[in-house]
């Protein structure tokens, strides 16, 4: 089963196509804040940072605890899925480039070392001054590849893009 994303205002607003026909619809409340709130299966989701000390992002639905989203720098990134409070599944995100000289990435989330879903991540140009996000999504496994677990997928690309645009930039300490 293939996805499509669409981003809308400033990435603030997002949607999750299926046959350009919406199954998620998400958004941040405000666009300094890494909270995100989306709509699947009759449930409000909320993902929002646990504290500002930990790299850590609880996912609730309907106030109740169903996920984990955690960064560990070393590590890497992860997901938990939640059942009455224990860990149910684990998931891990894997960012491979394309290529050096591109910002294309994949994003495969991983279930005990069995590939799940492939998120694509590419620019595309229109015009010489104009770009435009492609993100395509590839569920390999569709008995984990949940559209829930798409959404944390996403979150975690962004989390990962930050990062790296941080460290490219120079707002990470540097050892000279």
């Amino acid at each position: 089963m293939n996805y499509k994303v669409r981003y809308h205002l400033s990435k603030k607003d997002f949607e999750i196509l299926e046959n350009n026909l919406p199954i998620i619809k998400g958004s941040r409340p405000s666009w300094f804040s890494s909270k995100i709130i989306f709509f699947y299966n009759n449930k409000t989701y909320e993902i929002q940072k646990i504290s500002f000390w930990k790299s850590q992002y609880k996912v609730t639905a309907g106030g109740v605890e169903v996920a984990k989203i955690i960064v560990k720098t070393l590590k890497g990134y992860f997901i938990q899925i939640l059942e009455n409070g224990r860990i149910k599944e684990e998931y891990s995100v894997v960012k491979t480039a394309k290529s050096i000289w591109s910002s294309a990435r994949i994003y495969t989330v991983l279930y005990k070392n069995t590939e799940i879903l492939k998120i694509d991540y590419k620019w595309l140009k229109h015009s010489w001054i104009k770009y435009t996000e492609d993100i395509s999504i590839e569920v390999l496994d569709e008995n984990r590849g949940y559209p829930d677990v798409i959404v944390y997928s996403l979150f975690l690309m962004r989390i990962s893009q930050q990062a790296e645009a941080a460290s490219a930039s120079g707002g990470a300490a540097g050892v000279y």
